[in-house]
C-alpha cells in the first residue's frame, strides 16, 4: 500500500517478559514480504532503527515508507507492524530494540522514576524520526544495540546509561517543540498539548489510584488553580478528574481480575472502592458486564486465543517474526 493509506486488520498483542539479568531485548528483521495480515502491540517500548533498503510500516493503520537511518519510537500498547517489501537490493535489514524503562533504569531511581523519563506515555509526538534531523540520537540508538551485540563486561550499565541519555534527550526535544510561540499559543487548547500539560497530575491518579483525589494538589502538581486545572482536564479528556479516575481503577481491577486469583471483593479494596455494590456498579457501567463475567471470558480468551502471544525476552539478539 502507498504511503499514507489507511487499512484496518486484526490486532495481536504481544507481551514481553524481561530477564531480570538483562531487562531489554534486541532482535533483527532481515525478509522481505508483500504484506502483513496484521498489527500487534505491547507492553514496552519499541525502538526500530532501519539500517539497509526501505520498510513500509502500519503504524496504527496508516502506511508509511521508512528509509536506511530512519528510526521509529513506539510507545507500549501502540498498534503497528512492519516489512521489507519486495526490492532490487536484498540486503535488508532492520534492528528492533524493546525495553521498560521502568526495569531497566530501576537501580538508578530506587524510588521510582522521574516523570521526565515517562512523559511519552501522556503526550503524542511523531513516530517515526529521519537520521539527517536527528543525528545524536541515532548515534545513542546504534551505540546502544552495537553494545549489545558485543556483550561486553557491564553491557548492562552501559546500556542503561545511554538509553537514559536517550530519553532525557527525547523530552528536551518534546519541550522545546512545547515553547512558547504565536503557533503553539493559538494551538493551547489543542487535547493533545493540554494532556501534556497535565501530564503531573495523570501520572500521580495512575500512580496513586487507591487514594481519593485531591484536586488543589493535583492542579499544584500542574501549575494551575484549581479552576483552570478542572476546565484543562474536561477539555483534553472529555471527563472530570473522578471519572478519569474510576476508569483507571477499573482498568488495573481488570488486570487483577485476569491475573491473579484474588476474591473481587479484595480486588474492589484495592484498587479503591469502599464496597463490593459501588466496584460492581462501576463495572458495569464501563465494561458492561460484572467482573466475574469479565473474569470468566479473558481468562477463556487468554487459554485459546491464537492471537495473544507471551514472549519472554533473554536479552539474546533474535529475529522478528
Amino acid at each position: 500500500m502507498a504511503a499514507g493509506e489507511q487499512s484496518s486488520l486484526p490486532v495481536t498483542y504481544r507481551e514481553y517478559e524481561f530477564s531480570q539479568d538483562f531487562p531489554m531485548l534486541l532482535m533483527q528483521g532481515t525478509r522481505i514480504s508483500d504484506y502483513v495480515d496484521f498489527i500487534h502491540f505491547h507492553n514496552c517500548i519499541e525502538i526500530a532503527l532501519c539500517e539497509k533498503g526501505f520498510m513500509t510500516w502500519n503504524l496504527e493503520n496508516t502506511y508509511m515508507q521508512v528509509n536506511a537511518g530512519d528510526f521509529l519510537f513506539l510507545p507500549p500498547f501502540y498498534t503497528h507492524a512492519s516489512f521489507f517489501p519486495p526490492q532490487e537490493d536484498a540486503n535488508v535489514c532492520c534492528h528492533y530494540f524493546f525495553f521498560d524503562p521502568q526495569e531497566v533504569l530501576a537501580p538508578f531511581y530506587p524510588k521510582g522514576l522521574p516523570e521526565e523519563l515517562l512523559w511519552y506515555r501522556y503526550a503524542d509526538c511523531p513516530k517515526i524520526f529521519r537520521e539527517s534531523d536527528f543525528q545524536e540520537e541515532t548515534r545513542l540508538i546504534r551505540l546502544i544495540m552495537e553494545t549489545i551485540l558485543r556483550k561486553e563486561e557491564y553491557c548492562l550499565q552501559t546500556v542503561s546509561g545511554l538509553l537514559e541519555t536517550l530519553l532525557i534527550r527525547f523530552y528536551r526535544w518534546h519541550q522545546e517543540n512545547m515553547a512558547e510561540t504565536p503557533q503553539k499559543k493559538a494551538a493551547e487548547s489543542h487535547p493533545e498539548n493540554l494532556r501534556a500539560q497535565l501530564f503531573p497530575a495523570i501520572s500521580y491518579l495512575d500512580r496513586e489510584y487507591a487514594q481519593e483525589p485531591d484536586i488543589a494538589l493535583l492542579a499544584q502538581m500542574c501549575g494551575l488553580s484549581e479552576k483552570q486545572f478542572l476546565t484543562c482536564f474536561r477539555n483534553a479528556f472529555c471527563q472530570t478528574p473522578l471519572q478519569y479516575l474510576r476508569g483507571v481503577r477499573i482498568r488495573k481491577a481488570c488486570f487483577c481480575l485476569v491475573s491473579t486469583e484474588d476474591s473481587i471483593l479484595s480486588i474492589a479494596l484495592e484498587t479503591g472502592f469502599h464496597s463490593h455494590s459501588g466496584f460492581d456498579r462501576t463495572f458495569r457501567d464501563i465494561m458492561g458486564c460484572s467482573p466475574q463475567v469479565f473474569r470468566n471470558e479473558k481468562r477463556e480468551i487468554l487459554k485459546s486465543a491464537p492471537r495473544y502471544a507471551p514472549y519472554k525476552a533473554s536479552g539474546e539478539p533474535g529475529v522478528e517474526g
